[in-house]
């Protein structure tokens, strides 16, 4: 005679039992968010005013605020490092510490010391340049550009360079760069082939909002092509801007390489001028439907510019 074996009856959480606890389980989850997002706000927006002129560059991605961040690393008195993204509001502290080369027990203490994120960057920032036994700091995040309110509102005399390329090429250059996301601690490329029109949309968003800050004494322009054609006197109209004085260690050519975004030096130290095969780039890659996807999306602003027209 065969025995049947019961089916053990289907386990019941605390909260599956208790229908109160099924309602209230999502409101709890929501009231916790809106802590964490109360919180968050209240550390980034912190009242903070640091007086010290230190420099911010951004601008599109891919438009050369790499280039110029080493250039101006090179100078006796700024400390340029990485991207630190502390001005979009990321805050990982291990990252920052890898980064920057930094003791990440040093990191830990300077962000338990701030009153908010304002006060947290500049600790961090000038911790970085005291270590190269610099005095100004230079932060060269891409994305600032987009966030220069929040920036003078905490560094009212922070000095500003805007980098601008043209939005063709840097849909070129955009659309096989890689984004990255972090996966287990790592950050792996993602995204590596982007519609142009996604590209000369991130382009505009970018540039229109630098271009709101035009007249604003703390605000230049800088143009990658310009740049890259007369390299000498543009640092130097950016070296006035920031208030710096000249330093020929601007023009070592050992500062630039490998960080150049495509950009060869030629002799320097001779004040003769950089080369960049990759100005113009678009009219080789681009198809003719993705040059008037470009026109379509931004064209009056590749006008306002003075991109239209150009060799």
């Amino acid at each position: 005679m065969g025995c049947s074996i019961r089916e053990p009856a289907p386990s019941h959480t605390k909260h599956e039992r208790n229908p109160l606890a099924r309602i209230l389980k999502p409101l709890r989850r929501r009231l916790e968010l809106g802590l964490r997002l109360y919180y968050r706000s209240a550390w980034v927006n912190a009242p903070y005013r640091c007086e010290t002129p230190h420099i911010i560059f951004g601008g599109a991605e891919r438009s050369g605020t790499t280039l110029l961040r080493a250039a101006m690393d090179s100078h006796p008195m700024v400390a340029a490092g990485p991207e630190s993204w502390l001005f979009v509001f990321r805050q990982d502290l291990p990252w920052l510490a890898a980064e920057f080369d930094l003791p990440l027990a040093q990191v830990r203490q300077l962000y338990k010391d701030a009153c908010g994120l304002a006060e947290f960057a500049n600790l961090f920032l000038s911790a970085a340049a005291e270590k190269q036994g610099k005095t100004l700091w230079c932060e060269k995040s891409p994305r600032n550009i987009r966030r220069l309110d929040y920036i003078w509102e905490h560094f009212p005399k922070a000095r500003v360079v805007h980098i601008i390329r043209d939005g063709r090429d840097v849909s070129c250059s955009l659309r096989n760069h890689p984004r990255h996301t972090r996966v287990n601690g790592e950050y792996v490329p993602t995204n590596i082939d982007r519609p142009i029109r996604k590209c000369i949309n991130r382009w505009a968003q970018y540039v229109s909002d630098g271009l709101r800050h035009r007249g604003d004494d703390r605000y230049l322009e800088v143009h990658y092509e310009e740049l890259a054609r007369d390299y000498e006197p543009v640092m130097r109209r950016i070296c006035d801007h920031c208030q710096l004085p000249w330093s020929d260690d601007l023009l070592k050519r050992e500062q630039l390489q490998g960080q150049r975004q495509d950009m060869e030096i030629v002799n320097p130290e001779v004040r003769k001028p950089l080369y960049n095969s990759s100005i113009g780039r678009w009219q080789r890659d681009l198809s003719e439907r993705e040059v008037a996807t470009c026109m379509e999306r931004a064209g009056d602003l590749l006008d306002e510019l003075g991109y239209l027209g150009e060799p």
